[in-house]
């Protein structure tokens, strides 16, 4: 009854643990498509591939992929293009450059040049992008319209165009912002038929106070004198650094930060002075000894008798850093031994020079060799547990072929599963695989050259017959290849010749045999001549029949 019931709850939990590391369906997008094969479960590693509908551009992966239950990354999205029609640039005075005023599709992300009718004036810039189906059109101001009066102040801002009582419509005068302040906008106001288009902004800079920078003890970098207030332009940044012996309390192993000025206060992070804590050493002491040391204290290590400091750096003395005592203090064995030297061999990390007695020493054999025996050894008191020996596995010389010769360069020493390849001598066709393989100190099986089919001038003039191919002046056929003969003119296949097509069966051909082509007439010959004729024919095919299965 258990066993019943256990296969009941096998059964009913199997599609959860099945569907485990299944992804929902994914995401479809807006003008677009998934283009790969769909599946009724995408399981983990399966993949899918978006693509956008004509005009549209793809933002995002084309791929996205089933890892853990979700889809990694997100669906991409398709942009849409931007229409410019024949009655837009006729109602703004515009013209595509070129002189050009037609409908057309502007792709996401690409730019178009426009230029004003005559008489108009270009608000700049000339060069407007589409994304995603919108697009800033240029304003065309009339060299015809209404005259301005004097042009609108900015806030910490200065006009510094020549000023005048009157201004045309389509000229315009320049802005400038005051120090650190940064201008939004284009620097140019224009006089649109007695009326003054939108003037750029000066946005404020960002201020830190030195008050506060020396509070949480942090100077400008590289600067020496620091004003009272620090300004920041707009969109600017600046960069700060904890003073000597502070790191960033967030972030101790970092001593600079930036501070990017966009518009939102100005968050200056804090110091914190760098300390260590009294060392633990095993088997050692360190002199002086405090409870606390700041940057750049030193403390001397005391070993026990018989250990030493490592790192040995003569002095044998630490300092406090950032990241704490540098180096890391430890006393240990002083009793090393030297890895001795295994013919053929190379020790796996070759960066130690020496060992602690009772150390593992691991052994690699170098190519060619195979390891006979354990591959690491362990030294106390310069004796050693039994060596490694690494046997020789290469191959010599490779083996010589008759009727071919060996393709490749010839070595003395071959590694294992390296190849030679052979080919045969014009004539002979090859036996088996053109190529041998280094095994352990042999080869694999060598191939053979034997005699290839060539087709005789001797028998093709005997049997009437040509090779159907003209320009192949000699012929090498291998094993169980097929060439194509053909009759020569006036005459044609013998009876007990079923195909102009020979095979080529232990270096030999079986040849066709064509027979000429007796055709005459009673017109010209009376019945006994006709008669006589034919019989000659009948003997010359049969004398030719018995000549060839003589040959």
């Amino acid at each position: 009854m258990k066993s019943w019931l256990l296969l009941v709850a096998a059964f009913l939990l199997w599609p959860s643990c099945s569907s485990q590391n299944a992804c929902e369906e994914p995401d479809k997008i807006d003008f677009g498509e998934i283009v790969s094969t769909e599946k009724a479960k995408y399981l983990e590693n399966d993949q899918v591939q978006y693509r956008c509908n004509p005009g549209y551009v793809l933002e995002g992966p084309e791929w996205i992929q089933c890892k853990g239950q979700e889809w990694t990354l997100h669906p991409p999205k398709c942009l849409a293009p931007c229409s410019i029609t024949r009655q837009q640039l006729a109602t703004k005075n515009l013209f595509v450059f070129g002189s050009q005023r037609k409908a057309r599709l502007i792709q996401s992300n690409h730019n178009v040049q426009f230029q004003c009718n005559e008489g108009y004036v270009l608000v700049a810039p000339s060069v407007r992008k589409c994304f995603d189906g919108y697009m800033d059109f240029p304003l065309c101001i009339s060299e015809r319209g209404q005259n301005c009066s004097g042009p609108p102040r900015i806030d910490n801002g200065d006009i510094i165009s020549l000023s005048e009582k009157w201004y045309r419509s389509g000229s315009s005068v320049e802005f400038r912002c005051q120090m650190y302040y940064a201008m939004e906008d284009q620097n140019r106001s224009f006089c649109d038929n007695g009326i003054w288009t939108k003037v750029p902004i000066c946005l404020d800079p960002c201020v830190i106070s030195r008050t506060e920078l020396e509070s949480q003890k942090i100077d400008v970098k590289d600067e020496i004198d620091v004003p009272e207030n620090i300004f920041v332009q707009r969109g600017h940044s600046i960069e700060l650094t904890c003073r000597t012996g502070y790191v960033l309390e967030a972030y101790s192993s970092q001593s600079t930060f930036v501070i990017q000025c966009d518009g939102t206060p100005s968050v200056i992070p804090k110091c914190k002075e760098i300390t260590c804590n009294s060392p633990r050493i095993s088997n050692g002491s360190f002199r002086p000894q405090r409870t606390l040391y700041h940057d750049g204290d030193l403390i001397r290590i005391l070993c026990d008798s018989g250990l030493t400091f490592e790192p040995d750096n003569g002095e044998k003395v630490v300092e406090c850093t950032r990241n704490g005592w540098s180096p890391s203090p430890k006393c240990v064995n002083t009793n090393f031994t030297e890895p001795p030297t295994v013919e053929n061999a190379e020790i796996v990390d070759d960066t130690m020079k020496k060992y602690m007695n009772g150390e593992k020493i691991n052994y690699q054999c170098k190519d060619g060799f195979e390891i006979s025996g354990s591959s690491t050894i362990v030294c106390t008191e310069n004796k050693c547990s039994r060596f490694p020996r690494c046997k020789d596995v290469r191959c010599s010389s490779p083996p010589e072929i008759q009727n071919g010769q060996i393709a490749n360069v010839i070595k003395e020493k071959y590694l294992p599963q390296e190849k030679v390849y052979y080919r045969c001598n014009p004539g002979y066709a090859l036996l088996g695989t053109p190529f041998i393989t280094c095994l352990k100190k042999h080869w694999t099986q060598r191939p053979g050259c034997r005699a290839a089919c060539t087709a005789s001038e001797e028998y093709m003039r005997a049997y009437n017959i040509r090779l159907k191919w003209r320009n192949r002046d000699k012929l090498y056929s291998e094993d169980g290849n097929i060439v194509e003969f053909e009759c020569l003119r006036g005459y044609k296949p013998h009876p007990n010749t079923r195909s102009l097509r020979a095979n080529c069966v232990d270096g030999k051909f079986e040849y066709p045999v064509c027979i000429p082509v007796c055709i005459f007439s009673e017109r010209y010959f009376n019945s006994s001549i006709l008669t006589f004729i034919s019989l000659v024919c009948i003997y010359i095919s049969i004398y030719l029949y018995a000549l060839k299965k003589i040959t």
